[in-house]
């Protein structure tokens, strides 16, 4: 075989492993488990250090500003049925907080439970509030009357 051709196969099998091996850890980065508060007490065990996704609400009152506004601890949980919740899950995030993020605020967050039981996240996601979500059909026909 000439030598140009052995550089060529040599070049290809290099660039092929390392686009193999770039899809192969981002995608192990993109997928994450995805649990409500009761969710991750039920395996909690199972999931100590390591990076899941977290859905929960913020509990009124609990929100409290650590280093100058740079860290932020707060307790979420998990709306079961009217009036009633669940455990209370504490969380660290140290970072820009959004605008929308308050007390009774839907949150998403992203980071690992250390094993004292606090969720410290990476990332934190406030949806907005109800007051943007359009009304429906039935409610825009009643606003006639």
């Amino acid at each position: 075989m000439p030598a140009k051709k052995i550089k060529f196969i040599a070049g290809f099998a290099v660039i092929a492993v390392s686009l193999l091996l770039l899809v192969f850890t981002s995608s192990q980065q993109l997928s994450m488990y995805y649990f409500t508060v009761t969710e991750l007490e039920a395996r909690e065990i199972d999931f100590v250090d390591k990076r899941i996704k977290l859905a929960g609400k913020v509990v009124p009152g609990s929100i409290k500003q650590i280093d100058g506004n740079r860290t932020v601890e707060f307790l979420i949980w998990e709306p079961l049925e009217k009036d009633t919740f669940s455990e209370k899950r504490s969380v660290r995030y140290s970072g820009i907080v959004p605008d929308t993020f308050r007390d009774e605020s839907d949150v998403v967050l992203e980071g690992k439970t250390n094993p004292d039981g606090v969720f410290v996240a990476e990332t934190l996601l406030a949806k907005c509030p109800s007051k943007y979500e359009s009304k429906s059909y039935e409610e825009i026909k009643d606003s006639y009357k």
